[in-house]
């Protein structure tokens, strides 16, 4: 009798010992959100026709691009660029991977031109002076923001809420002042001395969320044809976006010429995204205060196709996110986007 006893007690733990391995492993392999972000990694690179040794690609967070694991998720460097037509052609802005426009005074737009890719660009610029609501956009990617000088509420922004970021003026070591042109648009870095930056640092990885990206339509499931105009105020500053079918991009013309930087490399982008905010000028040098936070109307851009949604930022550090009319998340083309930072009440035709 002893003997059974011992022996359905063995069963027991046995059976015990089993049952705790399988659930284990039902775990990691069924129930691991790894499992199915593999999955997923698996079907892009099946619909790709990807090759066994180009296994292992991940999306990178600032744009949705398919790389090599590890190479994914860069710090972000947040860059000031002059638009100002004294300033033009300007550089660095074909490379970026994600651009945010907006005025700096009047009708006249700066840009704030993210990378997050590693790439090295030997001379990006000429970079300009911070305002507050492109701090808020610099805050929500954590990105390093490259600037010179500021308005005195950027200045006493990034002081007080210990915003990271490099100013020429105290940091000349790492941006030139070129020959070219004239100051105060004459001022220039590379992307090399960003990442020198970062390093004595000590910072790597971003932190930031990404957006949601999917792959470009079909060729037979794209619009063949769109466009979206935005107009500043003046004409040296309008834009407008035309629909390229064939690359299933679209090319940014600036002044009704399409815009090429001095190495005449052509700018387009992926996806182009309208804000509409309220805004209004604070000072006799027509400075302005824009609505960064909270929601508006937005226009989405992609595969030939404009659609009206919404935008939301829901603090200072919040990823802006957009919304189509069913309140459902945009998925964006992998690639560059750009987002156009309109005051309410200036003309957009799309």
């Amino acid at each position: 009798m002893t003997n059974k006893k011992i022996i359905w007690t063995f069963v027991a733990i046995l059976f015990l010992l089993l049952s705790l391995i399988l659930s284990f492993f039902t775990y990691k392999i069924i129930i691991s959100p790894d499992y199915f972000q593999n999955i997923i990694l698996q079907k892009e690179k099946y619909d790709l026709g990807l090759k066994d040794d180009e296994a292992n690609l991940v999306s990178r967070h600032i744009d949705g691009v398919l790389v090599q694991a590890g190479e994914e998720n860069y710090y972000p460097l947040g860059i000031m660029i002059d638009n100002h037509i004294d300033a033009r052609p300007c550089l660095g802005l074909s490379g970026a991977n994600l651009v945010i426009e907006a005025e700096a005074e009047g009708s006249i737009t700066r840009y704030l031109a993210f990378f997050a890719d590693n790439k090295e660009l030997a001379k990006i610029g000429p970079i300009r002076s911070a305002r507050p609501y492109f701090i808020d956009y610099a805050r929500e990617l954590s990105a390093l923001y490259a600037h010179v000088g500021g308005s005195p509420e950027a200045l006493a922004l990034m002081k007080k809420d210990n915003v990271l970021h490099i100013n020429e003026f105290y940091n000349g070591d790492y941006f030139w002042r070129a020959d070219n042109n004239f100051a105060p648009h004459n001022v220039y870095i590379s992307s090399a001395n960003l990442y020198k930056y970062l390093e004595k640092k000590n910072l790597k990885q971003g932190k930031f969320f990404p957006w949601i990206y999917k792959d470009d339509l079909s060729k037979d499931k794209r619009a063949a044809t769109s466009s979206i105009k935005i107009k500043f105020g003046d004409e040296a500053y309008n834009v407008a976006w035309e629909y390229d079918y064939a690359n299933n991009s679209y090319l940014r013309y600036l002044a009704g010429e399409i815009h090429r930087e001095a190495d005449n490399q052509v700018i387009s982008a992926k996806n182009v995204a309208v804000v509409k905010v309220k805004g209004e000028i604070i000072d006799e040098l027509m400075r302005l205060e824009l609505n960064t936070i909270g929601t508006g109307t937005a226009i989405v851009c992609l595969d030939g196709e404009c659609s009206e949604g919404t935008w939301k930022k829901n603090s200072s550090t919040a990823r802006i996110r957009f919304y189509n009319k069913d309140n459902n998340e945009f998925n964006f083309n992998r690639g560059t986007t750009w987002i156009e930072i309109v005051r309410n009440g200036k003309e957009i035709i799309y």
